[in-house]
C-alpha cells in the first residue's frame, strides 16, 4: 500500500523527542498505515541506542507475546505495520535495504536538521530492491575474490555504480494533518506465529567435511557455509549449495541463495515461506575450534529463529570441533538484556558508572557465547 500522508502531530512527536535525547540518537516506533492510505496511529516511541534502535523493545510496544527470534515477533505484527525512525544529521533520505529485509514492511525514516524536520522518507519493499541487496552481496565478495588488478577495478567500479543507485531508491511522505491516536495492544489483531524449537545432536560427517574441504581451497579466512536439515534423528545433512563468504561472515542472501530461489523477497519472507522450519545454518569457523559468540548466535537463532553450528578446522582442513546454537529461553532473556544495557549507556553519570555498564554488557556477551553446545560428528 502507497502511504499517502503521515500525521504532522506525530512527525512533531518524535522530532521533539529525538531532540531532547540528543547525542545524534535516533527514535523509533511501530505505525499503522489505515484503510486510506494515512499513518495517524503508532506505538510507544523507544529511544536509539549504541547499536541503532531496539528492536525487540520496540515490537514489545505492540505484541502481547513476545517471546522468541526476532523473525516470530515480527511475523505477529499486523499486516499495516510500518517502522519509522528518526535520522538526527539527514535529510530523511534511505540508501540502505537492511530495513525492508528484515521487516519487509514500509521503513520510513524523518530527517532532522537544526532540530527541525526536513523530509519524511519512505522505502517500500520492492522485488527490484531486493534483487539490487542481492547483486550488491555478490559484487562485494568479487572484489575479495579477484585475482588480478583489472579484475578488482571491475569488481569495484560495479560496486560504486551500485552504490549510487542506492541513492534513488527512497520516496517523500506528504506531511498531512490528522490527529493522532496510541495503539492499544490488541491481541485479535496479531498473528500467533511461531516456529519449533529443533534440538540438534550432531552433524553429518561428509557435509562437515566438504565444508572445511572448500574453506581450505580457498583463500585463508574466508568462512564458508550452507543451509541444513535436521533429520528425524536429530542429525543436520546438507541441503543447500555451499557458499563462499569474506573474511569472517558469510552474506545472508546469498546462504540462502543456495537452497531456494530468494532474489526477488525479503529475508523475512525467504524464512517464512522459502526456508523450511528444520533449517540449521552451518558455516566453517577457519582456525577456529567452533566456538560461537554472540554475532553468530543473533544472526541465527536470535534473528531467524533457527539453530546455526559452527565447524572449526585449521589450516590443514584438521576438524578441531562443531558447536551449535539453538533458540532458547536463555537467548530470549540475554537479547532482551542487552538491548536494555545498550540504552542505559546514555544514563551513565560518571566513568565509574560507564565502567559498570560496560561489564555487564562483556558479560552478557560471554552467557552468549556459554550458549554453544558441543555435538558429535558423525
Amino acid at each position: 500500500m502507497i502511504i499517502k500522508g503521515i500525521a504532522r502531530e506525530l512527525i512533531d512527536c518524535l522530532v521533539d523527542r529525538s531532540n531532547k535525547l540528543g547525542q545524534g540518537r535516533s527514535i523509533g516506533l511501530l505505525a499503522f498505515i489505515d484503510k486510506q492510505g494515512y499513518i495517524s496511529t503508532y506505538s510507544d516511541m523507544v529511544d536509539g541506542g549504541l547499536a541503532g534502535l531496539p528492536f525487540r523493545m520496540m515490537l514489545s510496544a505492540v505484541l502481547n507475546n513476545t517471546t522468541g527470534s526476532l523473525l516470530e515477533l515480527i511475523n505477529r505484527l499486523p499486516a499495516n505495520t510500518a517502522v519509522i525512525s528518526t535520522s538526527p544529521g539527514k535529510t530523511g533520505i534511505i540508501i540502505s535495504t537492511g530495513g525492508i529485509n528484515i521487516f519487509d514492511c514500509p521503513i520510513i525514516k524523518i530527517g532532522i536538521k537544526n532540530k527541525r524536520a526536513v523530509g519524511v522518507g519512505v522505502l517500500y519493499p520492492e522485488k527490484y530492491l531486493f534483487k539490487l541487496a542481492s547483486e550488491s552481496e555478490k559484487v562485494q565478495l568479487k572484489s575479495l575474490s579477484a585475482l588480478t588488478m583489472k579484475e578488482e577495478r571491475q569488481a569495484l567500479r560495479r560496486s560504486t555504480e551500485l552504490r549510487l543507485a542506492y541513492l534513488d531508491i527512497s520516496a517523500e511522505i506528504p506531511v498531512v494533518d490528522l490527529p493522532i491516536k496510541k495503539y492499544k495492544k490488541n491481541k485479535a489483531a496479531q498473528i500467533d506465529w511461531s516456529l519449533p524449537r529443533l534440538t540438534v545432536k550432531g552433524i553429518e560427517r561428509n557435509f562437515a567435511e566438504m565444508l572445511v574441504n572448500k574453506s581450505i581451497s580457498i583463500e585463508q579466512g574466508r568462512e564458508v557455509a550452507a543451509v541444513g536439515i535436521l533429520n528425524n534423528k536429530g542429525y543436520v545433512e546438507q541441503a543447500g549449495e555451499l557458499i563462499v563468504g569474506g573474511m569472517g561472515y558469510v552474506p545472508s542472501r546469498l546462504l540462502l541463495s543456495g537452497y531456494a530461489d530468494i532474489r526477488d523477497i525479503s529475508l523475512r519472507e525467504a524464512y517464512t515461506d522459502k526456508i523450511p522450519a528444520e533449517a540449521v545454518i552451518v558455516h566453517t569457523h577457519p582456525g577456529g575450534t567452533g566456538v560461537m559468540h554472540m554475532g553468530d548466535a543473533m544472526a541465527g537463532p536470535g534473528t531467524w529463529g533457527c539453530p546455526i553450528i559452527a565447524i572449526g578446522h585449521d589450516r590443514d582442513g584438521i576438524i578441531k570441533g562443531a558447536t551449535v546454537i539453538e533458540f532458547s529461553s536463555e537467548l530470549n532473556i540475554l537479547a532482551d538484556k542487552y538491548e536494555m544495557i545498550e540504552q542505559e549507556f546514555y544514563q551513565a553519570d560518571n566513568p565509574a558508572d560507564e565502567t559498570r555498564l560496560r561489564k555487564q554488557k562483556y558479560k552478557i556477551a560471554q552467557e552468549f557465547t556459554e550458549l554453544c553446545r558441543e555435538i558429535k560428528i558423525i
